[in-house]
């Protein structure tokens, strides 16, 4: 005993010397946290994107996390929403630069004349309609009388305008609640408390799995309503512009990850683990950012009139800009001050 006492005195001297001097190494190095002012200038800095945790944007989301923007020397904010009405929100009230949304409802912000804004890059926004297992609804005329599930005066709004035309029913024959947010509809067709809904990727392939049917789906149908906006100011400043192109970049280099789906879905989509693998497997590759077609924007244009939610004198006519050329768009809209 009286050989070990002294041995455990100096291996306890030892460690109390190297957790000091770990400590000592520490306080060396460490950067003292930035000052309120500049946390302020670094945030005002960034780039600020509203997305919805979609397969649409689901590459902006891989591309940071593997550390594409940190290498391209973006500083990239992102901000994470369920609805589409909140990341239309996130640009009016400047909370973002680029938000995920639609032609539709970008028409209805811009006819208002207090904001301006560019539709800067087109997306599939593919859609299924969902409906519950427990309806047991075969074809669309059993959708007569029950509730369908949409976001107002959106992509998922048009869809079903266009089902009710393809069934020959009226538009009036179904319910359409607004449930905004798409986990929230996501679950409500899986305990059974809504009829039918439209949903995204992975959101479809979730509710499928969990035992719901698919009635229809809008892959290879036109127009692709699906848009990522910007405020014109974002266009004319330079420093934006160029960090947007980096953004784009990252969004390319982005298409072929996979690996990291399956946390991507457990963190943001709330995907549950039992058919996580099931649904990255589900989820369409990744395709190529493409311009905005005015064809696409015309059709969001008509279907608004037919609703009475276009003003007769409005055109599409400064809607769309390609990002592909930011640096020529940045420089007219500076013309046109």
């Amino acid at each position: 005993m009286s050989k070990i006492i002294p041995h455990f005195r100096y291996s306890a001297k030892c460690i109390v010397r190297f957790a000091l001097y770990i400590l000592l190494f520490t306080s060396c190095h460490s950067s003292p946290p930035p000052s309120p002012e500049e946390q302020a200038r670094r945030d005002s800095a960034a780039l600020h994107v509203a997305l919805m945790p979609v397969a649409d944007c689901f590459p902006f989301y891989l591309a940071q996390r593997c550390g594409i923007y940190e290498r391209l020397g973006l500083d990239l904010r992102i901000l994470t929403l369920q609805a589409q009405l909140d990341t239309d929100t996130a640009l009016l009230r400047r909370r973002a630069e680029l938000v995920y949304s639609d032609l539709a409802r970008a028409i209805m912000i811009q006819q208002t004349d207090t904001f301006d804004l560019r539709a800067i890059a087109a997306a599939p926004a593919e859609l299924e309609l969902i409906t519950a297992r427990r309806g047991r609804v075969r074809n669309i005329s059993q959708l007569k009388e029950r509730m369908v599930a949409v976001a107002r005066h959106s992509i998922t709004d048009y869809w079903s305008d266009r089902l009710m035309d393809s069934a020959r029913m009226e538009q009036t024959a179904i319910f359409r609640p607004q449930i905004n947010d798409v986990r929230i509809r996501t679950d409500m067709i899986c305990n059974g408390t809504m009829d039918a809904a439209f949903l995204p990727e992975p959101y479809a392939s979730e509710a499928r799995l969990r035992g719901n049917a698919r009635n229809f789906s809008t892959r290879g149908l036109r127009p692709h309503l699906g848009a990522f906006l910007v405020p014109s100011w974002v266009l004319r400043d330079s420093t934006r512009t160029r960090q947007l192109q980096l953004l784009f970049q990252g969004y390319e280099e982005a298409l072929a990850l996979r690996d990291s789906l399956p946390s991507l879905l457990r963190e943001l989509c709330f995907t549950p683990d039992s058919i996580i693998d099931s649904v990255a497997r589900a989820i369409p590759a990744f395709q190529p950012l493409t311009r905005p077609s005015e064809d696409n924007a015309a059709a969001a244009l008509r279907w608004l009139r037919s609703r009475e939610k276009a003003r007769s004198k409005y055109t599409t006519d400064t809607l769309i800009t390609d990002f592909h050329g930011l640096k020529s768009t940045q420089q007219a809209l500076r013309r046109s001050r």
